[in-house]
């Protein structure tokens, strides 16, 4: 069964991974043992109030009904909330929502004005009854809400497969009590991979693909642009090389790899200064990608985040190469 077909069964098949872990009755009581090291997704538990949810690196929380002002510390948290809960119930974002060269949610969050998270104190300033980080969030500001009695959930937005995107999006859900949206946005995202899918499921060469950002990093074996590029049937150039994370490269191993096609991004408007600069380098010019024009410069608002935003990059990944034929 190829790589596909067996993503797809797992992201249509299965139930979410962190529901298999639900909490028993004694700890959905209240007595709910933090392990002494981290949890590799989290644990949630009954569907009924109150609610009680661990998050992966052992904070837990416990809520009687659904916040109703909700805060965001991150640029991925942001992005996944936006698709789950009411924006008028966000009443704080990161500081890069209103970015508008690195941002798509601008538009949607100015009727709203939620305030920037930077602190805690601005955080507290807000009234928050919920506020999401990542694993990434500063220990001193989340210990300094934790004190101040405000639940903190770490959502691990560092993923490495497009399913984890999918469970994330109930884990908010649940969280945040809109259960329903979730799983609407849930069956957004998953149906967004299953046409992707279906678009490359026809037999073609199986492709050798660069990711590349413009302050130097590539894509190892353990990233979501990894995952993305097992779904369309190509080779990860950067994982063959040895690459495991986010990575920093040289222009002469990128020549040395060669690939076919190259997927990369520029600030809005300076994408064709950006295929310049590829195209006339000594090193990159040379490659394979280069000689037949296969350079993709996509806007970085469309390309950057570790989110269900994802399947833009994927569908303009898939647009490219299978439409190609590879």
């Amino acid at each position: 069964m190829r790589y596909r077909d067996l993503l797809l069964t797992h992201m249509l098949g299965a139930t979410c991974v962190v529901w298999s872990v639900a909490l028993t009755p004694a700890e959905a009581q209240g007595q709910l043992e933090i392990p002494s090291v981290d949890v590799a997704r989290g644990r949630l538990g009954p569907a009924a109030y109150p609610r009680m949810a661990m998050d992966p690196q052992g904070g837990t929380i416990q809520f009687d009904a659904p916040p109703e002002r909700i805060v965001s510390l991150h640029a991925n948290t942001d992005e996944y909330l936006y698709g789950v809960v009411p924006p008028e119930r966000i009443v704080g974002v990161s500081s890069s929502a209103y970015d508008e060269e690195f941002s798509r949610l601008p538009e949607l969050i100015a009727p709203y004005d939620p305030g920037i998270a930077t602190d805690a104190a601005s955080i507290l300033a807000l009234e928050p009854d919920l506020v999401i980080g990542t694993l990434s969030s500063s220990p001193e500001v989340v210990f300094e809400l934790q004190t101040a009695g405000i639940p903190v959930f770490r959502l691990d937005t560092l993923v490495t497969r497009l399913d984890q995107v999918a469970e994330n999006i109930t884990v908010l859900g649940y969280i945040t009590g809109r259960d329903e949206l979730a799983r609407q946005a849930r069956e957004r995202f998953e149906g967004e991979i299953a046409d992707i899918a279906i678009q490359c499921a026809a037999p073609h060469p199986e492709v050798r693909i660069f990711g590349h950002s413009m302050t130097g990093f590539s894509y190892g074996d353990q990233t979501l642009f990894h995952d993305v590029v097992r779904l369309i049937g190509g080779i990860n150039v950067a994982a063959e090389g040895g690459l495991h994370t986010y990575e920093r490269i040289e222009r002469e191993d990128v020549m040395a790899w060669n690939p076919e096609w190259v997927f990369t991004w520029a600030l809005p408007g300076e994408e064709s200064e950006e295929l310049q600069r590829w195209m006339e380098d000594p090193h990159l010019g040379l490659t394979s990608a280069a000689r037949r024009e296969h350079i993709v410069v996509s806007d970085g608002r469309d390309t950057r985040r570790l989110s269900p935003f994802i399947t833009t990059r994927a569908r303009t990944m898939a647009d490219a190469v299978c439409a190609a034929g590879g």
